[in-house]
């Protein structure tokens, strides 16, 4: 798996060909199907210099995630000892770490992994590369040899200076290392630690580390964006290369991007790759509602082993479905909600849980008076009784 700042090779997408010759939809009567183009020429002709879709990590273009970005500042200034940042895969974790090494205070260092170390010259290694002494001067400032020098390297090295360690993919570490990292935030006096991870970290330190569990000062949980946030990613990234505003997706196209993905960040940039592939391939000048629609899905089998991947989180609110339907405030109201400021908190959360499962097809909703109501989908109704 590549590193989050490369870019990753996105496959084109299998698109069914519109019958627009024969029976055309009224959408795609305004956006005929013409001679096929190369990619870079289609992107030419819209004024973009480049891919604005690609998986890079933009930190300068991060959309949305206010009160999430507002959490982690929070813990950075006041130094708090370890803060945890989790959400599901494809949620914008990486990117809100790179925004943060970018608006910390500006006298704090800054120091950033993008993976735990896999053993104790790892770790050593992580503190060297950016605090130690160059070779030609290794013989007189010699530098860390094993992780019980850390501490007192560290502290003489920032001299009353404030330190944040950000650990990225957190959850890929192995119990040996977080507890070094739990003897590191005691040992060095001025350090402030973000973990990030998947939503299975917590509850991996619960039963295996609750020393750790316990130094966790704030929790800060990223999950979709809104469908306004995701228009303005959108325009935000098309602008970037050289386009105007969210063109040529119209207003339709977005808001049933927005349906599809759920709103979450790496969704929203293979949709939107798969799409303008497509339009290349077509030759036509707009991306529109009739393209989104006639995307091939890619039939997601649900096995025992997709259940068993479950986040706590969603394992639960499946427990709730299996029960019968029910609504964001409903499942809510049988969930434990002590991690949650307030009832809206839960509500709002379990709301993105149920989006991200919809389009994972794990769920589906209908229409009930005003709200929607959720219910598990077939298939996986299926494999809850069986299980």
């Amino acid at each position: 798996m590549p590193p989050p700042d490369e870019d990753i090779a996105v496959p084109e997408a299998v698109f069914t060909q519109e019958k627009g010759s024969e029976n055309p939809s009224s959408e795609g009567k305004n956006n005929p199907i013409g001679w096929p183009k190369r990619l870079k020429d289609w992107m030419a002709e819209n004024g973009w210099f480049e891919s604005p879709f690609t998986f890079s990590i933009k930190p300068d273009l991060y959309v949305g995630y206010e009160e999430q970005k507002a959490m982690l500042l929070s813990a950075i200034e006041e130094k708090h000892n370890i803060s945890l940042v989790t959400g599901p895969t494809g949620s914008g974790k990486t990117t809100l770490l790179k925004w943060a090494t970018m608006n910390v205070p500006k006298n704090f260092d800054v120091l950033y992994a993008g993976k735990p170390p896999a053993n104790t010259q790892e770790l050593v290694d992580i503190f060297n590369n950016k605090y130690g002494a160059p070779w030609f001067l290794r013989l007189f400032m010699p530098n860390i040899k094993n992780p019980y020098q850390i501490p007192d390297f560290m502290n003489r090295k920032l001299r009353g200076k404030h330190m944040v360690f950000f650990l990225d993919e957190a959850h890929e570490a192995e119990l040996e290392m977080l507890e070094w990292i739990r003897v590191l935030s005691d040992q060095i006096d001025n350090m402030t630690i973000i973990l990030s991870g998947l939503p299975v970290f917590e509850p991996k330190i619960r039963d295996k580390l609750e020393t750790l569990r316990k130094r966790i000062v704030a929790r800060i949980e990223v999950l979709s964006l809104t469908k306004t946030e995701m228009e303005r990613m959108i325009a935000m990234r098309i602008e970037s290369v050289g386009g105007k505003g969210h063109a040529p997706f119209d207003q339709g196209a977005i808001d049933a991007i927005y349906e599809k993905t759920g709103g979450f960040p790496r969704e929203v940039l293979r949709v939107c790759t798969e799409l303008i592939n497509a339009a290349a391939r077509q030759g036509r000048s707009a991306i529109t509602v009739d393209m989104v629609s006639a995307r091939k899905e890619e039939e997601k089998s649900i096995s025992v082993s997709a259940i068993e991947a479950l986040t706590p989180m969603q394992r639960d609110v499946i427990e709730v479905l299996a029960a019968g339907p029910a609504s964001p405030g409903d499942i809510a109201n049988r969930l434990p909600l002590e991690k949650y400021k307030t009832r809206q908190h839960a509500v709002r959360s379990v709301n993105n849980i149920l989006i991200r499962m919809m389009a994972e097809k794990m769920v589906e909703r209908t229409r009930k008076d005003r709200a929607f109501v959720y219910h598990l989908a077939a298939k996986l109704k299926t494999l809850v009784v069986k299980a």
